[in-house]
């Protein structure tokens, strides 16, 4: 059986058993308006699904449950007992079809017509089972045909598997410290070694079992572009790209549907039949691309057409005849603004409704499914020319990037897509006022109602030396608030799991996480949080005046040029180009450690490392020579990007480690590298610009001296000679290094710089000037000032 059809069937059986208990609850409570709403999606999802996969009785039947389902969501009609007792007879035929078509059973159609009249007209009558007749044709084909024995492997049971490394990791986290308490042991530091790349090996391939290629996600759009441009009597020329690309599995069917509708609009709604093309200038033959690409931790979709694109004039127009629009508010709004219109439920451009589109049921539905997954749905509209809609989700759903965040002596965690920016409530920039006993942040001219987590949570709000901080949340209609909390404490990549029902059904929490502290964490929900704040969450002139104060505020941003790469660890950061002096491929032999940090031999010295790195699985190293006044250093990278304009003040201020925030280049978000702690950091030394002497070793000869001083000079940077030079071509800067008298008087004669060494650690009296030869910083500082 074709893959697709086999998951289309197990799914619809999946959801009919589901779906069966929430029938009988919405025939005892009529006005239950979520459940209506499930029982409408199912019906429209089978119709939309069954379309290109050649199921027309699955479609006729859907179709007429779905057309009975609006018009009592319309209020049109009344949920009587004979409208439920037809839509469950419709479920049952349904399931009966799956059934037999998994089976390759043949299943008689002499009822369809009796059932859909049944719901059309519903009055008291029984609704005859069709389930003899299924039973009698499956039991045809069962016993010659067993069908392939398979199983459907839950992602439930991969995330078990997944936690249960995780667990392990922390847990090989608090057995390494308790070994470093310890005294060292080599046997059990050798065993434990053997176990952390156990861990790390399962852990690296349950994560593989979890990824899929997009392909899956690309190979129903060809059958459905054929099917539907057939249908609509329109030519389309499909592109797909960017298959080979892998995400999460569950991530791949959370984006089925979405991806799916966004490409039956484009056939409906955007591309034009074709004597409208050829009325308009364009070729007969529409064009449809759908691109799958990673972008760091995220997949980038984009869909573009070449159609007619949004009409946004249509769109406030429907806004204002639903009541969602005040034309007052309409005549403030900006392009982007009416744009944004088309994820308001129950909105739709088209002018009757078909099998294809047309109910409302659209993209808001889109918009909600992806931002549930922690993505976000961009719309690039060109009047006329095109739509390209452009969808960015997680390349896992089990890993986030997050800030960990203090409220109320607890710590939480919030994901960093959320978040817009972040201030210290001592700022210049910021003013809160409270009106009408509403809190509101004013930040750079733009307001902002504002709430304090501890008051949402209940939680006592704790007294503090330091300022507390203020969080710009995004919301779900697209206006930010401004969040209190004591404190951002840091940012990092959090591993997210589902929290206990009785803490979901609070509203506030979207999961729970456990860093490697073993302590875990509740997961902010941006939007149930401004939820239980009773914050606006409709569009109305606020919105239009944000959006205007927005665009004030950004205008005079000022940027500068920033290096956009890629870290050995996979983040994207930024960095100012500035301190760039340039870039280069090193040998990885080159680099190594010392003393717990890393360094590379550059132009016979030894130059830090700034990010710590001294082991690749390459021999070719990419690095970024940096150079602040006299300080310089090696940062190794996995990639370098492109070139870029970043703001001269990151979009969200975080200052932590090397990090100073995070700023949104092009739609992704960005770690920007600060130039001040990232040299702070370096190794307590300056660059020296004037020619430094030789080190002239006189004991050539001697094995201490070969074996054991030169190398400790050339690690220090210096140029070692062995022996003097016989024809006293020397550099007053040269340094002679020597233990014995006759050596001393020729470098005198020379007029070098003469360190005397000893093999006592005492001085033979007050008049020696020697140095003990195991004396490493005497011994550095005499060569530095013989060399100045």
């Amino acid at each position: 059986m074709d893959e697709l059809l086999q998951e289309f069937i197990s799914e619809t059986q999946e959801t009919l058993e589901a779906l069966a208990g929430e029938v009988i609850a919405w025939e005892a409570d009529p006005s239950d308006r979520d459940r209506l709403d499930a029982i409408f999606r199912f019906f429209h999802t089978v119709k939309g699904s069954c379309g290109f996969l050649n199921l027309p009785r699955f479609e006729r039947l859907s179709h007429a449950a779905e057309d009975v389902l609006s018009e009592i969501r319309a209020g049109n009609r009344q949920a009587d007992a004979a409208t439920v007792s037809a839509v469950l007879g419709l479920m049952d035929r349904i399931g009966e079809l799956a059934e037999a078509v998994a089976m390759g059973a043949a299943l008689p159609n002499e009822n369809d017509d009796y059932l859909i009249a049944a719901l059309s007209a519903p009055v008291e009558r029984s609704v005859p089972s069709a389930a003899p007749v299924a039973e009698a044709a499956v039991a045809q084909v069962a016993a010659r045909q067993a069908g392939p024995r398979t199983i459907r492997l839950p992602l439930s049971l991969i995330d078990q598997l997944m936690n249960g490394v995780s667990d392990m990791v922390l847990a090989r986290n608090e057995l390494s410290r308790k070994l470093r308490e310890r005294s060292a042991d080599p046997e059990l530091d050798t065993v434990f070694e053997r176990l952390s790349a156990c861990v790390a090996d399962m852990r690296d391939v349950i994560s593989k079992t979890r990824m899929q290629r997009v392909d899956r996600l690309f190979a129903a759009i060809p059958r459905m572009v054929r099917d539907l441009g057939r249908e609509l009597g329109k030519r389309i020329d499909l592109t797909l790209e960017g298959g080979d690309v892998e995400m999460d599995r569950e991530m791949v069917e959370m984006v089925v549907d979405p991806l799916t509708h966004i490409v039956r609009n484009s056939i409906d709604h955007g591309i034009e039949t074709p004597d409208k093309r050829r009325a308009r200038g364009k070729p007969e033959v529409g064009k449809l691309r759908v691109e799958a690409r990673q972008s760091g931790n995220q997949i980038v979709i984009a869909i573009a057409d070449d159609g007619a694109g949004i009409d946004t004039a249509r769109l406030v127009e429907k806004a204002i005849a639903a009541g969602r629009l005040t034309p007052e508010a309409a005549a403030r709004m900006s392009e982007q603004d009416r744009l944004e219109l088309i994820f308001q439920p129950g909105l739709s451009t088209a002018r009757q409704v078909t099998a294809i589109s047309g109910r409302g049921v659209g993209m808001d539905v889109v918009r909600a499914n992806v931002e549930r997954i922690g993505g976000v749905i961009a719309l690039d509209n060109q009047p006329g020319q095109g739509l390209c809609i452009t969808l960015r989700v997680p390349l896992t759903l089990t890993i986030i990037p997050g800030l960990i965040i203090r409220a109320g002596g607890q710590h939480f965690a919030i994901p960093r897509s959320a978040v817009v920016e972040i201030l210290h409530d001592n700022n210049d920039m910021l003013q809160i006022s409270e009106v009408a006993g509403a809190q509101i942040a004013t930040i750079r001219g733009v307001r902002h109602s504002m709430i304090a987590l501890e008051d949402v949570l209940g939680m006592e709000k704790l007294a503090q030396a330091g300022p507390r901080a203020i969080m710009v949340v995004r919301s779900a209609t697209g206006v930010p608030f401004a969040m209190g909390v004591a404190a951002v404490d840091n940012h990092e990549e959090l591993v997210i799991r589902p929290a206990s029902p009785l803490v979901m059904a609070t509203g506030v929490y979207a999961g729970m996480t456990l860093p490697d502290n073993g302590k875990p964490m509740l997961l902010l929900d941006a939007a149930g949080l401004a939820n239980a704040a009773r914050l606006p969450n409709i569009i109305d002139d606020r919105a239009a005046q944000w959006q205007e104060e927005q665009d004030d505020a950004k205008a005079g941003v000022e940027m500068v040029a920033a290096l956009r790469f890629e870290e050995l660890t996979g983040e994207r950061r930024l960095l100012k180009l500035s301190l760039i002096e340039r870039v280069e491929d090193i040998d990885a032999r080159l680099f190594g450690r010392s003393g717990g940090r890393a360094f590379v031999r550059l132009d016979g010295r030894l130059m830090p490392v700034a990010n710590g790195h001294d082991r690749f699985d390459r021999d070719k190293v990419s690095a970024l020579r940096l150079r602040g006044d006299q300080r310089e250093a090696c940062y190794p990278v996995a990639a370098v990007l492109d070139i870029v304009d970043m703001p001269l003040v990151p979009d969200m201020v975080a200052m932590h480690g090397l990090l100073s925030g995070i700023s949104v280049i092009d739609g992704e978000h960005l770690e920007v590298l600060n130039p001040f702690a990232l040299f702070a950091a370096l190794p307590e030394e300056t660059l020296d610009e004037r020619p430094r002497g030789r080190c002239l070793l006189a004991d050539s000869d001697d094995g201490w001296t070969r074996e054991i001083l030169a190398p400790l000079l050339r690690q220090a940077g210096h140029d070692v000679m062995l022996g003097l030079p016989a024809d006293a071509a020397v550099d007053p800067r040269d340094v002679v290094l020597c233990s014995g008298s006759d050596a001393v008087q020729a470098a005198e004669i020379m007029g070098c710089r003469v360190v005397q060494l000893r093999t006592s650690p005492r001085a033979a009296g007050p008049q020696d000037g020697s140095i003990y030869r195991y004396d490493q910083d005497a011994l550095m500082a005499a060569i530095a000032s013989g060399q100045g």
